[in-house]
């Protein structure tokens, strides 16, 4: 129950950023052909677009819908396959920590830094790196626990999917 709630609120946010994107380019877009361009616009839609884009990676992670070339994989045999995404996942989550490190005193060491003319911290910006390794690696151990080591990186696979199901999606 509280995953689903953090899940729907985490779509929610991420779509609420992929709107401020949409709305600061559209202002600043506007401003400029009536000749009063809104300077803090590019601002807000930089931090907008690293939130949207993090936060959306995270999502599409959570639902093992990255891109995946699965042809040479998907020949292998499932102990081959599971034994790859497990060490995969051994070499992806120590990277997400070290950029959720390095991101932190990157974030903060531009707290004071502003933001072009929006007047914000340069450091919310920098923040989405840290947060979104974090939220990525969170995501990636949910999904190893419920897909298993065959469903951590492809969403037709995984203990709730049917041959139906996959079948009709490959079509696509």
């Amino acid at each position: 129950m509280l995953w689903r709630i953090f899940d729907r609120a985490e779509q929610a946010l991420a779509l609420l950023a992929l709107l401020g994107l949409v709305v600061a380019v559209l202002v600043a877009g506007i401003g400029r052909s009536l000749g009063a361009p809104v300077t803090a616009a590019p601002s807000y839609a930089q931090l907008a677009l690293i939130w949207a884009c993090l936060l959306g990676a995270d999502v599409a992670a959570r639902d093992g819908q990255h891109i995946r070339v699965g042809a040479l994989f998907d020949a292998l045999p499932e102990r081959v396959r599971a034994a790859l995404s497990l060490f995969s996942l051994a070499l992806i989550l120590p990277f997400l920590g070290l950029v959720a490190w390095h991101g932190w005193f990157l974030a903060t060491s531009n707290w004071e830094r502003e933001l072009g003319a929006s007047g914000l911290s340069y450091g919310l910006v920098t923040l989405a790196v840290p947060v979104g390794a974090v939220l990525l690696a969170i995501s990636m151990v949910r999904r190893l626990r419920r897909a298993g080591a065959l469903g951590l990186f492809d969403h037709l696979a995984g203990p709730d999917r049917n041959a139906d199901d996959i079948a009709k999606e490959e079509i696509l």
